[in-house]
């Protein structure tokens, strides 16, 4: 954890995140200006939330046989799969939903638009009913209203403003 950050759940007042801090389902972790927390999950998986970024951890989704979910409603994360076990993760944003098992991709919501970056493995992006599969490289974007754009190889510019944001750890 570098910098500022809070945690807040439903009935239950904002707190300081800090280092070992468990998050429960339906626990909210707000970023500020140059933080950035990595949150160790099960199953292998880091989710690196880089500055000025809020999102909503929902927990399994109906049971244990559904991926882990999370809601990514403003700012960057980016995901690292360390191993191959567990069931993947589903992220929702206010304009799509994506859903990786084993791979480093990255996700970024500004003014309810998404942007989705696969660095390494298979993603599958999911808006009402069109869909999108990234492969290494690749990304694409989703406009405020859904409208789903062309999977596009990533300029490296635009790889490393990612990069920058979410820092070292991704």
């Amino acid at each position: 954890m570098e910098g500022q950050a809070t945690v807040s759940a439903r009935g239950a007042s904002t707190q300081s995140a800090v280092v070992g801090l468990g998050l429960g389902r339906n626990a909210k972790l707000r970023t500020e200006v140059a933080a950035r927390v990595t949150m160790t999950c099960s199953a292998g998986l880091e989710v690196v939330v880089g500055p000025e970024t809020e999102i909503d951890l929902l927990g399994l989704l109906e049971g244990e046989t559904r991926p882990f979910g999370l809601r990514l409603i403003d700012g960057i994360a980016g995901f690292l799969f360390s191993s191959e076990d567990g069931n993947g993760v589903q992220v929702r944003t206010p304009s799509a939903v994506a859903a990786v098992r084993s791979t480093e991709w990255a996700m970024q919501v500004e003014n309810r638009a998404s942007a989705i970056f696969t660095r390494e493995g298979t993603v599958f992006v999911v808006v009402d009913d069109a869909d999108a599969k990234l492969g290494p490289g690749e990304g694409i974007d989703v406009s405020s209203s859904g409208e789903i754009g062309s999977v596009t190889d990533w300029a490296r510019t635009r790889i490393e403003t990612f990069d920058a944001l979410l820092g070292s750890e991704w």
